[in-house]
């Protein structure tokens, strides 16, 4: 049996947001304009492998790990004054409060994000493509308000505090998909994929409010929160004293198939400008229309009706990146401040996924068509929306080695990336770095906010080019 909400790790890096928490992994960005790359149908479903048949290595087909943060592990740990050669937690009576919080934002966010296919096939000529693919794809997404930081920090301290919004999600699902590109003229190629969706672990903690009021000698509390979560094979755990959800358990044995299912659509375009302007392609897409109605959905909440007590948060000076005990009483205090119970035990949710917008525009120079110049814009919807402009530069030096290096700019701040892409005859190998947002101290931890994708991939590519 394991435990994977709320657990002593994973509560701990909600409690302490040291980490990063997704936006939905999505195929590197920097791969839009590659045509030698056999993954970006994933982006704009219009465009086609460039050879006519496509079958993944199961797994390593697009691996692909997405964080984004707008603070640094900085914002948390710093020099101990106290014991020289160590780090500190911002909760350290060395560190003092305006330090620690004149160097946030009003909220921290983050987002994590998983996309690894299992398998796609696929089969095409010049006019039509169609492609199979199998894929799991994961979530994670949090925001805490920056009063919730000033509220650790002031541990006993004399006030009174109140703390809104604070969000958790977390989303798994499997995806399969089948797409189809298909070429209406010389200029014009549309494109679109349906896909089944099969929910398997779903949970959402909101906590619209907390009241904090000092007493003698500790704090009282009351919140107002919800938790909602559908996880197959999951057993809840409960707190002997009060009665509220300590823990989720899931136990592999009690697995079963989830009875959560959805359906989502992308829709894409491309468009050769060369009767107007040689060299010049528009494109278009949106993706991950659709939702995911989840069944058998537990239904946590706070009772709010009176304050309870609570003694506040001590102990946290030294950073020991090599134990846990950090953050074990940490994750206790915000068990102990934030009480769930369960209040209904079943019922059917319907969530919507993040379906994402892109228009780019690529100049192929007439004299050197071996290099390129492109512009995507990219807008995400959902809880927090997203927002992207990247510019990149792609040289193609051979018919088989492409390069890729990119700048964007976005809602959590500039990036840099870079893609290697080799596609001779019969396979397809790709590693990419994206929206690498990141600066690191002398202790290698990073630096006012976080960002990178990071995907590699390995495919079969059989057959004549198509373009």
């Amino acid at each position: 049996m394991k435990k994977i909400i709320f657990s002593k790790k994973s509560f701990a890096l909600f409690s302490m947001l040291l980490m990063i928490s997704v936006s939905y992994a999505q195929t590197t960005s920097s791969a839009y304009f590659l045509e030698g790359f056999s993954k970006r149908y994933q982006l704009n479903p219009a465009f086609a492998p460039e050879r006519g048949t496509l079958i993944s290595i199961p797994v390593l087909g697009n691996l692909q790990i997405d964080a984004q943060s707008s603070v640094g592990l900085s914002n948390f740990l710093y020099d101990s004054k106290s014991y020289p050669g160590k780090l500190t937690t911002f909760m350290s009576p060395d560190i003092s409060r305006d330090e620690f919080l004149d160097n946030l934002p009003s909220a921290a966010r983050f987002n994590l994000g998983l996309d690894m296919d299992i398998l796609s096939l696929g089969f095409g000529s010049t006019r039509g493509y169609t492609i199979f693919n199998m894929k799991i794809r994961n979530n994670e997404t949090l925001s805490v308000p920056k009063e919730l930081f000033d509220f650790m920090k002031a541990s006993l301290s004399q006030g009174n505090y109140m703390i809104e919004d604070i969000n958790l999600r977390s989303i798994t699902y499997m995806e399969s998909s089948l797409s189809h590109s298909h070429r209406i003229n010389d200029n014009l190629r549309i494109g679109a994929a349906l896909k089944f969706i099969e929910g398997l672990a779903y949970a959402d903690l909101n906590i619209d409010r907390i009241d904090a009021q000092l007493s003698e000698d500790s704090w009282k509390v009351r919140t107002n929160g919800k938790l909602r979560a559908s996880i197959s094979g999951a057993e809840y755990e409960y707190d002997s004293e009060n009665n509220s959800l300590d823990g989720i358990d899931f136990d592999e044995d009690n697995f079963d198939i989830p009875l959560n299912f959805g359906f989502a659509i992308d829709l894409g375009a491309e468009y050769d400008m060369k009767d107007f302007v040689e060299g010049l392609k528009l494109s278009a897409a949106i993706t991950d229309i659709g939702f995911v109605k989840w069944n058998n959905t537990g239904v946590f909440e706070t009772d709010n009706s009176d304050y309870v007590e609570f003694k506040g948060f001590e102990g946290y000076d030294v950073y020991d990146s090599d134990k846990d005990g950090t953050f074990d009483s940490l994750e206790e205090d915000f068990k102990d401040m934030i009480r769930l119970y369960q209040t209904k035990s079943e019922g059917e949710e319907s969530i919507g996924l993040n379906a994402t917008f892109r228009a780019g525009a690529e100049y192929t120079l007439p004299m050197a068509k071996w290099l390129s110049v492109g512009e995507l814009f990219t807008v995400r919807t959902g809880v927090w929306p997203y927002v992207e402009s990247l510019t990149s530069v792609t040289m193609s030096p051979s018919g088989w080695f492409d390069f890729t290096g990119s700048m964007g700019f976005s809602s959590y701040g500039s990036s840099l990336g870079m893609l290697l892409n080799f596609h001779p005859a019969g396979f397809n190998f790709f590693f990419a770095v994206d929206r690498l947002s990141v600066r690191l101290n002398p202790q290698f931890v990073p630096v006012n906010n976080f960002g990178v994708n990071v995907s590699l991939g390995m495919n079969l590519v059989i057959g004549k080019k198509q373009n």
